[in-house]
Protein backbone atom coordinates (compact mmCIF):
# COMPACT_ATOMS: atom_id res chain seq x y z
CA UNK A 1 0.00 0.00 0.00
CA UNK A 2 1.02 3.76 -0.59
CA UNK A 3 2.23 4.90 2.39
CA UNK A 4 0.25 8.54 1.61
CA UNK A 5 -2.88 6.13 1.77
CA UNK A 6 -2.05 4.72 4.87
CA UNK A 7 -3.36 7.48 7.39
CA UNK A 8 -6.56 7.15 4.74
CA UNK A 9 -6.77 3.43 5.22
CA UNK A 10 -6.17 4.12 9.21
CA UNK A 11 -9.52 6.69 9.56
CA UNK A 12 -11.59 4.46 7.50
CA UNK A 13 -10.75 1.44 9.49
CA UNK A 14 -10.97 2.97 12.96
CA UNK A 15 -14.27 4.73 11.96
CA UNK A 16 -15.92 1.64 11.23
CA UNK A 17 -14.86 0.15 14.59
CA UNK A 18 -16.31 2.99 16.27
CA UNK A 19 -19.59 3.26 14.30
CA UNK A 20 -20.05 -0.33 15.21
CA UNK A 21 -18.54 0.55 19.18
CA UNK A 22 -21.25 3.59 19.02
CA UNK A 23 -24.08 0.90 18.19
CA UNK A 24 -23.44 -1.30 20.83
CA UNK A 25 -22.51 1.51 23.51
CA UNK A 26 -26.71 2.51 22.28
CA UNK A 27 -27.39 -0.55 22.24
CA UNK A 28 -26.20 -1.14 25.58
CA UNK A 29 -27.75 2.00 27.43
CA UNK A 30 -31.37 1.39 26.55
CA UNK A 31 -30.60 -2.11 28.39
CA UNK A 32 -29.93 -0.79 31.53
CA UNK A 33 -31.85 -1.41 34.50
CA UNK A 34 -32.68 2.57 34.42
CA UNK A 35 -32.31 2.86 30.51
CA UNK A 36 -30.55 5.34 29.25
CA UNK A 37 -32.23 5.23 25.70
CA UNK A 38 -30.14 7.22 22.85
CA UNK A 39 -31.86 7.77 19.26
CA UNK A 40 -29.82 6.71 16.64
CA UNK A 41 -27.27 7.42 14.86
CA UNK A 42 -25.77 10.33 17.48
CA UNK A 43 -23.53 7.32 19.20
CA UNK A 44 -22.39 5.76 16.28
CA UNK A 45 -21.50 9.43 14.55
CA UNK A 46 -19.68 10.58 17.37
CA UNK A 47 -17.54 7.55 18.27
CA UNK A 48 -17.23 6.64 14.87
CA UNK A 49 -15.83 10.15 13.57
CA UNK A 50 -13.59 10.89 16.58
CA UNK A 51 -11.65 7.22 16.27
CA UNK A 52 -11.79 7.78 12.38
CA UNK A 53 -9.19 10.90 13.37
CA UNK A 54 -7.91 9.05 16.05
CA UNK A 55 -6.84 6.59 13.52
CA UNK A 56 -5.41 9.25 11.04
CA UNK A 57 -3.34 11.38 13.68
CA UNK A 58 -1.43 8.06 14.56
CA UNK A 59 -1.20 6.75 11.01
CA UNK A 60 -0.03 9.71 10.13
CA UNK A 61 2.89 10.33 12.79
CA UNK A 62 0.91 13.52 14.65
CA UNK A 63 0.04 11.26 17.71
CA UNK A 64 2.22 9.14 20.02
CA UNK A 65 0.75 5.40 19.18
CA UNK A 66 1.38 5.08 23.46
CA UNK A 67 -1.93 7.88 23.85
CA UNK A 68 -4.17 6.03 21.54
CA UNK A 69 -6.04 3.97 24.14
CA UNK A 70 -6.19 6.87 26.66
CA UNK A 71 -8.17 8.83 23.55
CA UNK A 72 -9.78 6.13 22.41
CA UNK A 73 -11.60 5.49 25.59
CA UNK A 74 -11.92 9.40 26.08
CA UNK A 75 -13.42 9.71 22.73
CA UNK A 76 -15.97 6.55 23.55
CA UNK A 77 -16.34 7.91 26.85
CA UNK A 78 -17.39 11.70 25.47
CA UNK A 79 -19.93 10.99 23.14
CA UNK A 80 -22.28 8.48 25.54
CA UNK A 81 -21.31 10.64 28.68
CA UNK A 82 -22.84 13.69 26.49
CA UNK A 83 -25.74 11.90 24.87
CA UNK A 84 -26.94 10.68 28.06
CA UNK A 85 -26.97 13.99 29.64
CA UNK A 86 -28.04 16.04 27.30
CA UNK A 87 -31.19 13.83 25.98
CA UNK A 88 -32.01 12.13 29.43
CA UNK A 89 -30.11 14.27 32.06
CA UNK A 90 -28.87 11.64 33.98
CA UNK A 91 -25.36 10.20 33.87
CA UNK A 92 -25.87 6.59 34.32
CA UNK A 93 -23.41 4.89 37.11
CA UNK A 94 -22.95 1.64 34.73
CA UNK A 95 -21.37 4.56 32.86
CA UNK A 96 -19.46 6.69 34.53
CA UNK A 97 -18.47 4.46 37.72
CA UNK A 98 -16.56 1.55 35.58
CA UNK A 99 -15.20 4.51 33.31
CA UNK A 100 -12.07 5.21 35.94
CA UNK A 101 -10.22 1.88 36.11
CA UNK A 102 -11.32 1.68 32.28
CA UNK A 103 -9.45 5.07 32.13
CA UNK A 104 -6.20 4.01 34.34
CA UNK A 105 -5.52 0.93 32.03
CA UNK A 106 -5.40 3.05 28.77
CA UNK A 107 -2.73 4.84 30.63
CA UNK A 108 -0.46 1.75 31.12
CA UNK A 109 1.16 2.02 27.83
CA UNK A 110 2.38 5.75 28.71
CA UNK A 111 4.09 4.16 31.54
CA UNK A 112 3.62 3.90 35.49
CA UNK A 113 4.58 7.62 36.15
CA UNK A 114 1.26 8.46 33.50
CA UNK A 115 -1.23 5.48 35.86
CA UNK A 116 0.05 6.99 38.78
CA UNK A 117 -0.60 10.88 37.50
CA UNK A 118 -4.20 9.52 36.83
CA UNK A 119 -5.04 8.20 40.16
CA UNK A 120 -3.90 11.80 41.95
CA UNK A 121 -5.87 13.83 38.95
CA UNK A 122 -9.12 11.54 39.65
CA UNK A 123 -8.68 12.41 43.47
CA UNK A 124 -8.52 15.71 43.05
CA UNK A 125 -11.12 16.51 40.46
CA UNK A 126 -13.58 14.27 41.93
CA UNK A 127 -12.70 15.43 45.24
CA UNK A 128 -13.47 19.24 44.18
CA UNK A 129 -16.38 18.51 41.90
CA UNK A 130 -17.76 16.45 45.40
CA UNK A 131 -17.25 20.28 47.59
CA UNK A 132 -18.95 21.78 44.98
CA UNK A 133 -21.87 19.01 45.12
CA UNK A 134 -21.85 19.17 48.71
CA UNK A 135 -22.30 22.94 49.19
CA UNK A 136 -24.78 23.11 46.27
CA UNK A 137 -26.51 20.06 45.38
CA UNK A 138 -29.04 21.87 42.54
CA UNK A 139 -25.58 23.12 41.03
CA UNK A 140 -23.71 20.18 40.76
CA UNK A 141 -25.51 16.55 40.42
CA UNK A 142 -23.56 13.11 41.96
CA UNK A 143 -23.25 12.05 38.35
CA UNK A 144 -20.95 15.09 37.61
CA UNK A 145 -18.75 14.27 40.77
CA UNK A 146 -18.76 10.63 40.05
CA UNK A 147 -17.51 11.59 36.02
CA UNK A 148 -14.99 14.18 37.26
CA UNK A 149 -12.49 11.10 38.45
CA UNK A 150 -12.39 9.08 35.10
CA UNK A 151 -11.75 12.89 33.16
CA UNK A 152 -9.08 13.95 36.15
CA UNK A 153 -7.37 10.79 35.60
CA UNK A 154 -7.50 11.31 31.76
CA UNK A 155 -6.16 14.79 31.46
CA UNK A 156 -3.42 14.41 34.51
CA UNK A 157 -2.20 11.51 32.62
CA UNK A 158 -1.03 13.08 30.33
CA UNK A 159 0.63 15.69 32.31
CA UNK A 160 0.22 17.76 35.77
CA UNK A 161 -0.49 21.09 34.11
CA UNK A 162 -3.21 19.77 31.91
CA UNK A 163 -5.46 19.16 34.70
CA UNK A 164 -6.14 23.15 36.26
CA UNK A 165 -6.22 23.80 31.79
CA UNK A 166 -9.09 21.36 31.66
CA UNK A 167 -11.06 22.84 34.87
CA UNK A 168 -10.60 26.52 33.72
CA UNK A 169 -11.38 25.47 30.22
CA UNK A 170 -14.66 23.89 31.62
CA UNK A 171 -15.70 26.58 34.12
CA UNK A 172 -15.37 28.78 31.18
CA UNK A 173 -17.34 27.06 28.82
CA UNK A 174 -20.25 26.27 31.78
CA UNK A 175 -20.07 29.72 32.13
CA UNK A 176 -20.74 30.95 28.12
CA UNK A 177 -23.79 28.00 27.98
CA UNK A 178 -25.34 29.53 30.91
CA UNK A 179 -25.35 32.46 29.26
CA UNK A 180 -26.71 31.72 26.23
CA UNK A 181 -29.34 29.70 27.69
CA UNK A 182 -30.52 32.96 29.57
CA UNK A 183 -30.25 34.87 26.68
CA UNK A 184 -31.92 32.77 24.38
CA UNK A 185 -34.77 32.38 27.27
CA UNK A 186 -33.89 28.97 28.71
CA UNK A 187 -33.15 30.41 32.15
CA UNK A 188 -35.42 27.52 33.25
CA UNK A 189 -33.39 25.66 32.92
CA UNK A 190 -31.35 26.75 35.90
CA UNK A 191 -29.36 24.78 37.56
CA UNK A 192 -29.93 21.79 35.69
CA UNK A 193 -27.97 22.63 32.79
CA UNK A 194 -25.79 19.61 32.24
CA UNK A 195 -22.27 19.58 33.21
CA UNK A 196 -20.94 16.75 31.52
CA UNK A 197 -20.81 17.67 27.71
CA UNK A 198 -18.62 20.78 28.68
CA UNK A 199 -16.52 18.77 31.44
CA UNK A 200 -15.88 15.41 28.42
CA UNK A 201 -15.54 18.01 25.73
CA UNK A 202 -12.65 19.95 27.45
CA UNK A 203 -10.79 16.81 29.14
CA UNK A 204 -10.59 15.90 25.23
CA UNK A 205 -9.28 19.14 23.71
CA UNK A 206 -6.40 19.70 26.24
CA UNK A 207 -5.46 16.08 26.20
CA UNK A 208 -5.46 15.88 21.98
CA UNK A 209 -3.81 19.36 22.54
CA UNK A 210 -1.07 17.61 24.96
CA UNK A 211 -0.25 14.92 23.47
CA UNK A 212 -0.06 15.34 19.82
CA UNK A 213 2.21 16.84 17.96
Amino acid sequence: MDLQLLPLAAGLLAGAAGAWAGALTRRWLARLRRGAPVEPPWCEIGVGVLWSALGVLVAGGLLDVRWAPLLAVLSWLGVAGAATDLLRHRLPNALTLPALPVVLLALVPAGPAAVLRGLAGAVLLAGAYALVHLASPGAMGAGDVKLAGPVGAAVTGTAWVALPVSAVLAMLLSAAVAAFALVAGRARWGSALPHGPVLLGSALVVVVAGVAG
